[in-house]
């Protein structure tokens, strides 16, 4: 194979490896980009579009600006994926995801939205963008005499099948055992050490190892070092830390940077947990009931009054379990199912008297496929007579902005009876405990007026 300046370039197995893990690659941060943004701006449709849309977008763009150069094509490849490997390593760390949203979103202020943009414009596009150029540059190694559709055919083959296997690897197996940051710090391994197969000359190399060796050094920093310091545990779902609380207060589970349960030195939990223990327990003297647990945190509902109840745990990382017992607490009361909640409902033939909804995968967001009316309705449908659906929602308790109001509504258009108690009354973003079931009365529409008031003797009528 020759260049088009006539040196001879590397064996044609060598361009086929890069072209292989290029596609890895590729994939393999953009599904990195989206694990690691759960934290900071949830996981909804709306967030995985914008990051597949921009990939997509400077992709083509590398595409089309790879396909221009027609000389120093190694040199050219050899830089792009230097500064690729820099990037996914600083970039793609917690620490300084950390450092972007905190300081962009809560010290300057901007919409969290803006914040993500200009994240994805300022990592994600350039990395996919210099990656994209990949792909016409080695095509352009290949001599004039090979056919263009032939090449070109062999190339996106073997592309494709680099980004499936890092779509499939990277979830499946890197970052549900080896964790997220080392995930990446193999990623940026990959595109380091293909650097060095297209150096040949000495002193290039040797300068080229020097800074192979320090990009990867700073990456093992950022992200391992830091994830080993910041977390118990992380995985394709979470991350996870557990703090002791001061002066022997008692622990804290946080999942996502967002404080999921408590256990205090009093053994009590969070205030919206202890309400649902007192209304299920004190209130309504559960006792030898079934109770589902969707989202189950650090496992805490326990209470002395809970008698002989079979509580069912369900959440979506199995590995949860394992972290909570005994690093947060000894033991969990009750069965635990590593399931997603809405597959879990579908598959389920069960139903329970208590149904308790507590699912989120950041600070303030729930899945959006678990606030469908769809979904409640299968909630519903799992209750068994007079049972109780439980939902912890963060919202607005006055519902003036239109994502708590139809919250509200959808909550309701499935359960005629809902009473909703917010932790806090305020003009802003809440706990709002709601407790639903279906009420005898629900076609009932009448009211009390100046010329027909039985307000009386309907109160009466309800005395013992």
């Amino acid at each position: 194979m020759y260049d088009m300046v006539g040196k001879v370039n590397p064996r044609q197995s060598i361009i086929y490896l890069i072209i292989f893990f290029e596609g890895l690659v590729a994939i393999a941060v953009e599904i990195l980009a989206i694990r690691q943004l759960i934290p900071f701006v949830g996981n909804s449709v709306i967030i995985t579009s914008m990051v597949i849309g921009l990939f997509l977008l400077f992709l083509a763009g590398g595409y089309y600006r790879g396909g221009k150069f027609n000389c120093n094509l190694l040199m050219i490849l050899r830089i792009n994926l230097t500064i690729a490997a820099l990037i996914i390593g600083v970039g793609l760390s917690t620490s300084f995801l950390i450092f972007w949203f905190f300081y962009l979103f809560q010290v300057i202020k901007i919409n969290l939205l803006w914040a993500l943009i200009t994240y994805l414009l300022l990592i994600i596009a350039p990395v996919t963008y210099l990656l994209g150029q990949t792909i016409p540059i080695t095509m352009n190694l290949f001599p004039p005499s090979v056919r263009v559709g032939e090449i070109g055919g062999k190339v996106l083959s073997i592309s494709t099948c680099g980004s499936f296997l890092g779509a499939v690897f990277t979830t499946i197996i890197l970052m549900n055992t080896l964790g997220v940051a080392v995930t990446i710090l193999i990623n940026t391994l990959l595109l380091a050490c293909l650097t060095l197969f297209i150096t040949h000359n000495y002193k290039k190399l040797l300068l080229q190892l020097i800074i192979v060796i320090g990009i990867l050094l700073f990456t093992y920093l950022m992200n391992v070092q830091a994830e080993k310091k910041l977390f118990v545990s992380t995985d394709s779902y979470a991350n996870y830390q557990i703090e002791n609380l001061p002066a022997s207060q008692g622990k804290l589970l946080i999942i996502n940077f967002s404080p999921s349960s408590a256990i205090y030195s009093n053994q009590k939990g969070f205030r919206y947990i202890e309400l649902i223990k007192t209304v299920l327990f004190n209130n309504l003297q559960y006792q030898n009931k079934s109770i589902l647990v969707l989202g189950a945190g650090g496992f805490t509902l326990n209470s002395p009054e809970n008698l002989h109840n079979k509580i069912t745990y369900v959440d979506i990382d199995k590995k949860l379990k394992k972290i909570v017992v005994p690093q947060f607490q000894k033991k969990i009361n009750g069965n635990f199912i590593a399931q997603d909640a809405r597959i879990y409902l579908t598959q389920s033939q069960q139903h329970y008297d208590a149904i308790i909804v507590d699912t989120y995968s950041n600070l303030t967001m729930i899945p959006t496929y678990l606030l469908t009316q769809e979904f409640f309705q299968t909630i519903r449908k799992h209750l068994n007579h007079n049972g109780l659906a439980v939902f912890n929602i963060v919202a607005n308790p006055t519902l003036s902005d239109k994502y708590s109001k139809t919250i509200d509504n959808t909550l309701r258009s499935v359960f005629s009876s809902c009473m909703s108690v917010p932790l806090r009354y305020t003009n802003g973003f809440t706990n709002i405990l709601y407790f639903c079931q279906e009420n005898k009365q629900t076609d009932d529409e009448s009211i009390y007026t100046d010329n027909l008031n039985t307000s009386d003797i309907d109160y009466f009528a309800n005395k013992d």
